[in-house]
């Protein structure tokens, strides 16, 4: 019921649509949606007069629309006018192509005259990317990024239009790189521990390039020859590394077991006996016990520090964000004095662990810096705002 439901509704929808759209895109100017609605009609019912009449005002309207615009445009004389003299052209052309396979008695009814629009839409092409191809170089004359960015978009316009023209590939090179915001990521130790060169090596190795856009580019190796716009610093102030702390602790795990059976004895000394005649025993247990040397082993680094970020421009620092990663050495061990099978499970697993030596102070640091790494990677993302 409710699929039949459905459908009936779905056939009074399209029936309603089918009566109206044409004559209701008319009504708001919507020329071309209403030639499509009343050409499909067509090619199924060639002689239907009131979408022949829909068809007939639609194209005149939408043709008379486009060519009022195209007279105003050429009379006004700006040179920027060539762009949307092509696409109106190109929209009469589509809008021709789309009139004329209707059958004959439709196009002579309303007295359909082919024009051809090849000369007109070379023309427009052609000054078109001449006017952009001359403005984007006087953009680029600017020498600043919102000028070469505009430069850049106007030059991949031209190349729409020819793919080869003029050497405008190598203005949209220029135009690319003069837009372009170069972000250097680098490092200051101002910690007072010298720490070796592969610590700034590893850091070097943060990946940023998924936070590149369209026109800002981070990198974390300096090329030299770059004019950076903004500098990000990891601005490293503490490197605080706690003592070895080394715990022994003892403790002692017992635990009762089966230790075979017994005889019950009665109040004379003798074995008693069960209905069947056969002795009475129960079992017998004992505790047994295990002595552990448990040995806890802790160091931590921690570096703390600063994430700023610098507008080279007028060396002024936008923002400066904290900064903290630590890495702890942990480790537990034990061993065993006595009966094993009085440990607990988690003990047991303890003393299956032998003591490891502590980690070198460095060693650390280099740990601590990997997770300063992808901290400073989390920061950066959630600043990108402020770089463009």
């Amino acid at each position: 019921m409710k699929t039949l439901y459905i459908a009936c509704l779905s056939l009074l929808l399209f029936l309603y649509s089918g009566c109206v759209s044409s004559r209701k895109q008319i009504q708001k100017e919507n020329y071309d949606a209403a030639l499509k609605i009343s050409v499909k009609k067509l090619h199924r019912k060639p002689y239907k007069e009131k979408e022949i009449n829909n068809i007939d005002r639609a194209y005149k309207y939408a043709m008379q629309r486009d060519n009022e615009r195209i007279n105003f445009l050429r009379k006004s004389g700006q040179p920027d006018i060539w762009e949307e003299i092509f696409i109106i052209y190109t929209r009469m052309k589509n809008r021709q192509e789309l009139v004329r396979p209707l059958p004959e008695n439709v196009l002579t009814a309303i007295g359909f005259k082919f024009q051809d629009f090849d000369n007109d839409l070379l023309e427009a092409k052609k000054k078109a990317a001449e006017f952009l191809y001359a403005h984007a170089l006087k953009l680029l004359e600017n020498k600043n990024k919102t000028s070469a960015r505009q430069a850049y978009d106007e030059l991949i316009r031209v190349k729409s239009y020819y793919a080869n023209f003029k050497d405008v590939d190598t203005y949209i090179q220029k135009a690319l790189h003069m837009g372009t915001t170069y972000v250097l990521f680098t490092m200051r130790n101002n910690t007072g521990i010298p720490l070796p060169p592969s610590f700034e090596s590893e850091l070097q190795k943060i990946s940023l390039r998924d936070l590149d856009a369209k026109w800002v580019r981070y990198e974390t190796k300096k090329v030299e020859t770059r004019n950076y716009d903004y500098v990000v610093l990891l601005n490293m102030r503490v490197i605080d590394v706690t003592p070895e702390a080394l715990k022994e602790i003892h403790y002692t795990e017992s635990k009762e077991v089966p230790d075979g059976f017994q005889y019950v004895l009665d109040a004379n000394g003798n074995v008693m006996k069960d209905s069947l005649g056969n002795d009475i025993k129960i079992p017998k247990t004992k505790i047994i016990s295990c002595n552990v040397i448990e040995t806890q082993m802790h160091k931590a680094v921690t570096i703390s520090g600063t994430i700023d970020f610098i507008d080279l421009n007028n060396t002024q620092t936008l923002k400066t964000d904290p900064i903290a990663s630590q890495f702890f050495f942990d480790h537990v061990s034990a061993v065993a004095q006595g009966n094993i099978d009085a440990l607990k499970p988690e003990t047991k697993e303890k003393i299956k662990i032998h003591p490891l030596p502590f980690p070198p102070d460095f060693d650390m640091i280099l740990r601590a810096g990997d997770i300063l790494k992808d901290m400073s990677r989390n920061i950066i993302s959630q600043n990108r705002h402020i770089i463009y």
